[in-house]
């Protein structure tokens, strides 16, 4: 087992702290007020039962608690109600593996921090005369109350050295040095408070502990509010805007890129992948959007899917699922993994992880559950497109979207604000009749693949171009304007006529009048379609052919 060692060594250390602790409160028990002690108990576990969060490490508050009793009652019953808070924080979390194997690796080393905290700078204020008791006043201890202060910001500092010869974590220097300050800020609160506690208890008994209880409580809900820091929230943005550009991409290699272009710019991410599973057929991507082999991970999440925790977060390699340890060959400490997200046709799951501890935070956990299934339900969207494509959408001569996948289609895009403005096109082949009484039909019908295939190479990648019936054909352009489409439609026309049609024995010069319709907001698609049909005819067939018309030039000119 990777971490034998450092299991051995930490349980070994806390057996030696534990067998001390008990042993001294055996001595020590007529020192014990046990109701009050009951007392400070409750209120003590009423705050570790909600940790204020910052990375990886909890912060409870619950030292006031233990402080308290330090100066009330001495040593032995502080390490006692330290150790009790400490267990009770631990054990809120059994009811998930991630928790028990927390546990596991983490209770020992917490459970000596605990009683460094206490012990070191509880001796030194009792060696420089620090009085304790139930009638004592801090502000009168002087300089056995600074020496407590000053070595507690020590022993704070030393608790991180102590983590990594425990557990072998590794914390980088800034952000130790970040997590090691807000540390100090709430020890600091703490030990205020603790005065102020004392003080009102002698006064006011157990409602002035409540006082201060509440006082506290209303802190520590401001430092959460504090803690949910503007970046996070513009994180959380970021996912959202993610979404949106994930719903509007219409290509599945596309999409794989922009969830990873997106993904990178919210968290820390050195190793990840993607598993689409259809019905069986699997598809890895990996952090570059090529398709991978099989990932054991993924084969892993699957087995122990849980319902109960649709994501997971490790932030620290001992919190790690066993199997999903054996798999990494990198010593990666945080990990986000999103268990199968279902949709009618398909299931999608991910995983990111990098080398740094706690980079991964339970608010973004929920927002990319969220945008996994945005990612599972664009899928669902693109294969169901290419289905259709090929069942229905498609013209069997030209290959080019019928008449149904223009309504589908054209639909989606005058549903999306984004769309706008929003031109449409209806394009016919002059004197088509006369070519395929001259030539033959099967001559007409070469000369529709060629033009339908010319067209579709003078269009942008996010246009559509339909055969909408015989020798018409209909483009729908997001995001054009009047001037643009203007210009768009005369270059098509001059292309069609540019362009040789036939074989080396027939050559044939073909036109179109194409009609314009550009509609700004929502509209239906039989008025715009029904606009651009009298542009064309009004506009273009009626001066001559071979002409660009808009609708808002002829929809005042009335048919002689």
């Amino acid at each position: 087992m990777r971490f034998r060692k450092y299991l051995v060594r930490s349980w070994l250390s806390w057996s030696l702290v534990f067998a001390g602790i008990a042993y001294a409160t055996w001595q020590n028990m007529g020192a014990f007020d046990w109701t009050l002690f009951g007392f400070i108990y409750t209120l003590g576990a009423l705050f570790v039962m909600n940790p204020l969060k910052r990375r990886h490490l909890h912060f409870t508050f619950h030292e006031m608690f233990v402080f308290m009793t330090f100066f009330l009652y001495g040593l032995v019953p502080a390490l006692v109600m330290g150790q009790l808070l400490l267990l009770t924080f631990q054990a809120r979390s059994f009811t998930k593996k991630v928790g028990r194997r927390r546990f596991l690796h983490f209770y020992p080393l917490n459970t000596l921090i605990e009683a460094m905290i206490l012990l070191v700078p509880g001796l030194v204020y009792l060696r420089l005369g620090g009085e304790i008791g139930a009638s004592v006043h801090l502000l009168e201890q002087g300089m056995a109350l600074l020496a407590f202060f000053a070595t507690l910001y020590l022993v704070l500092g030393f608790s991180f050295v102590l983590s990594r010869f425990l557990i072998g974590e590794r914390i980088p220097l800034p952000i130790m040095w970040r997590l090691l300050r807000f540390d100090w800020l709430v020890v600091s609160l703490e030990l205020l408070f603790t005065m102020v506690a004392i003080e009102a208890y002698q006064l006011f008994g157990y409602v002035g502990l409540m006082g201060t209880f509440f006082v506290l409580s209303l802190l520590k809900m401001s430092l959460s509010k504090a803690t949910e820091t503007e970046e996070t929230q513009t994180k959380i943005d970021q996912i959202e805007r993610l979404k949106e550009q994930l719903y509007r991409v219409d290509s599945e290699p596309l999409l794989i890129e922009k969830f990873w272009n997106g993904i990178r710019e919210i968290v820390e991410v050195e190793r990840g992948w993607i598993q689409v599973n259809r019905e069986g057929v699997r598809t890895f991507y990996d952090m570059t959007g090529r398709v991978d082999h099989g990932i054991p991970d993924a084969y892993t999440l699957e087995r122990h899917r849980d319902a109960s925790e649709p994501y997971f977060l490790y932030d620290s390699l001992h919190e790690w699922h066993p199997e999903l340890l054996a798999h990494q060959s990198e010593l990666h400490h945080s990990a986000l993994g999103i268990q199968p997200v279902y949709s009618p046709t398909n299931a999608v799951s991910f995983m990111v992880s990098t080398t740094a501890n706690g980079a991964y935070e339970e608010a973004l956990a929920v927002e990319l559950h969220r945008l996994l299934k945005t990612l599972s339900w664009s899928l669902e969207r693109i294969d169901e497109r290419d289905r259709l494509q090929h069942e229905s959408l498609t013209d069997p001569l030209t290959g080019l979207p019928n008449q149904r996948a223009l309504r589908r289609w054209t639909k989606e895009r005058m549903n999306d604000v984004a769309s706008y403005p929003l031109s449409v096109f209806l394009i016919d082949l002059d004197h088509f009749k006369s070519v395929n009484d001259t030539y033959g039909h099967a001559f007409g019908d070469e000369v529709l693949i060629e033009a339908g295939a010319l067209f579709t190479r003078l269009v942008r990648g996010g246009d559509l171009v339909t055969r909408y019936g015989g020798e018409e054909f209909v483009f729908v352009f997001p995001r054009m304007n009047e001037m643009s489409a203007l210009l768009t439609a005369e270059k098509i026309r001059q292309a069609l006529k540019a362009h040789p049609f036939g074989t080396e024995g027939v050559r044939l010069q073909v036109t179109a009048s194409i009609g314009i319709e550009t509609i700004h907001e929502f509209d239906e698609l039989d008025t715009v379609l029904r606009n651009a049909d009298r542009a064309m005819y009004v506009g273009a067939k009626f001066n001559g052919r071979d002409r660009v018309a808009h609708y808002r030039d002829t929809s005042t000119e009335r048919i002689q």
